[in-house]
């Protein structure tokens, strides 16, 4: 965009002249990105943020008038919110407006519609009365039937089951295959039940001998701890004495023995146990007789076994709730999940796996006890199985998940496969990669989504991202608009790539011709625009370049290879080593 005569007059510097254009050129490319971007006419919102952007730039850069400027920003950033305000309140008054008007309407239709229902109520009460009426006169026909005939046996008779049979519907129990699938299903509940009975129950026998033997061990227990106290004291007293005796001997002014024995036995008499006594004994081997460590083991057996009843007896939401809150994390596993994912007939609308891993991320406090990456991973796939994106976007956006490469990888691909939750995914994808390190996917997950903007703002920021990554965006996002992106200035930043880097890098893969489209763009763009391309390149040799020509020669784009062949040879210390129809190689060239 030119600048304007009369702009130029009020900016006399080469400085403020250059802040225009690049004002103007900033307003023009902002207004043209909401062109493409939304519908025809973009939205006032959206052209007075990109204004607004532009009189900051104004006020950063005249400095002098920072103060004026800002006060005359401030008076239309008012100005603008109050005419916003007005507008809500306009709505607001025209819809209220609105039901007022439609109230007497409404009205009318209640009252007419209450009048049907007072109709109905009174058939509904009439048909009662004489259905009521019949059942009475069948019941005393019943009892003076009963009354009239004698008592028969009735033991060899089949009984009929009288009610709703539980776990189906009514309509399902008049349904023939309903009830055989559901009597299918209790044949192998009841199959299950007698496998588990012979190998994981014993009688109840066995748990009061257990528990009486356990008894008898503690007593004992107790009775040699008293005994071993009884015995540390009297080798702590010997031991001391012998010690004060060997003292003794080695003294040059030794007291009489009567004395020194006497005041020493005195100091034994005070003697007691400690924790620390306890000469050459390995405690290790007695942690398992711990009463504490004995009770926890108790609580954990017991709270397992809860967690198995409540599993056994379809109560699989608070299963899961219960293993969720397993002590020390004993169900917070892989082998619960897979218990959980085995069940495949349940009530209710989501799938036990689901409510297991949901319970697992409400039962732990943001980035403390989260579920390791293996857990994560399989509980994603379950809520996306089932279409439940919302559970997906709390637990990434919330920081319930152990975040992982692989994980952003099945976010990506269930986003792929459904279009409409692509834009979800793939911010989700982006926030995981982050977390990760992955920056290459990280970056691509947003020239996705089609912020390349931001995406070369994160890209520049990042200091560890690589040529390799820079290709391997291209590869996943390739346009042409993105190429032509990597291979211009960022805010006055060099190039991340080169166009003979990305062209060479391009050759004979299925972005080949994109990249001869690039050339051709460059090619057209103006006299000397390829020639300056070329010979700016620092990044790809000429025998790169030749590789080039010759590919586009191969291609059927003979133009662009005879151009970027004659640049070629127009150089000082170009050499044509070799000529054919179809190829031209060229070596030994030197840019002066």
């Amino acid at each position: 965009m030119d600048v304007d005569d009369e702009d130029v007059a009020l900016f006399r510097t080469s400085s403020d002249i250059n802040f225009l254009k690049s004002l103007h050129e900033f307003i023009s490319s902002e207004k043209e990105r909401l062109r493409l971007c939304g519908p025809a006419g973009a939205p006032d919102e959206r052209r007075y943020a990109v204004y607004s952007a532009a009189f900051d730039k104004v006020i950063d850069y005249a400095t002098a008038y920072e103060p004026i400027l800002t006060a005359i920003k401030k008076e239309y950033d008012e100005f603008i919110a109050a005419v916003k305000t007005n507008d809500r309140k306009a709505k607001l008054a025209r819809g209220k407006l609105k039901a007022l008007v439609t109230q007497p309407t409404s009205l009318m239709y209640c009252q007419k519609r209450a009048a049907q229902l007072q109709e109905r109520i009174a058939v509904i009460q009439r048909d009662t009365a004489e259905v009521q009426a019949k059942t009475n006169r069948l019941q005393e026909c019943r009892k003076n039937r009963r009354d009239s005939q004698q008592p028969e046996a009735l033991d060899d008779q089949a009984q009929i089951p009288v009610g709703q049979i539980p776990g189906l519907k009514f309509e399902e129990s008049l349904n023939p295959e309903a009830l055989d699938e559901h009597l299918k299903f209790f044949k192998q509940k009841r199959a299950d039940l007698l496998s588990k009975k012979k190998s994981q129950y014993v009688p109840a026998q066995v748990k009061r001998e257990l528990v009486i033997k356990m008894k008898s061990t503690l007593n004992q227990r107790d009775e040699l701890g008293l005994e071993n106290n009884k015995l540390q004291l009297r080798c702590k007293q010997l031991t001391f004495l012998n010690e004060a005796i060997s003292s003794w001997e080695k003294s040059a002014s030794r007291p009489p023995l009567l004395e020194f024995l006497d005041s020493e036995l005195e100091r034994i008499s005070e003697m007691k146990v400690c924790k620390t006594d306890s000469y050459g004994i390995n405690k290790d081997v007695f942690e398992e007789d711990d009463p504490c460590k004995v009770r926890e083991s108790e609580l954990l057996m017991d709270y397992i076994e809860r967690f198995s009843d409540l599993f056994e007896a379809g109560e699989y939401e608070a299963a899961a709730y219960h293993a969720a809150k397993s002590p020390h994390g004993v169900l917070r596993n892989m082998e619960t999940m897979e218990r959980f994912k085995s069940v495949t007939m349940y009530e209710g609308e989501l799938p036990p796996a689901l409510l297991f891993f949901q319970a697992l991320t409400i039962s732990v406090q943001p980035g403390k006890r989260l579920p390791g990456e293996v857990l994560s991973l399989e509980g994603v796939r379950c809520a996306l199985q089932h279409g439940y994106i919302q559970l997906v976007t709390f637990w990434v956006t919330q920081h319930r998940l152990t975040y992982s490469e692989e994980l952003g990888d099945v976010i990506c691909s269930h986003g792929a496969e459904d279009p409409r939750v692509a834009d979800t995914c793939l911010a989700l994808a982006h926030i995981v990669y982050t977390a990760c390190g992955v920056l290459r996917k990280a970056a691509l997950s947003m020239c996705r989504r089609g912020l390349i903007s931001g995406a070369f703002e994160f890209i520049y920021k990042s200091r560890d991202f690589t040529v390799e990554d820079c290709m391997f965006v291209l590869r996943g996002c390739p346009s042409l608009d993105l190429m032509q992106d990597f291979t211009q200035l960022y805010e006055g930043k060099p190039a991340l790539l080169s166009v003979g880097f990305i062209c060479h890098s391009l050759l004979k893969s299925d972005l080949e011709d994109l990249a001869f489209q690039l050339l051709e763009k460059i090619y057209a763009g103006g006299q000397g625009a390829l020639e300056k391309t070329i010979l700016n390149d620092v990044m790809c040799s000429a025998e790169s370049w030749s590789e080039i020509a010759t590919r586009c020669e191969q291609r059927g784009w003979h133009q662009l290879a005879q151009k970027i062949i004659s640049i070629l040879l127009s150089q000082p210390g170009a050499v044509c080593l070799s000529q054919e129809q179809d190829s031209v190689e060229l070596m030994e060239h030197v840019f002066m």
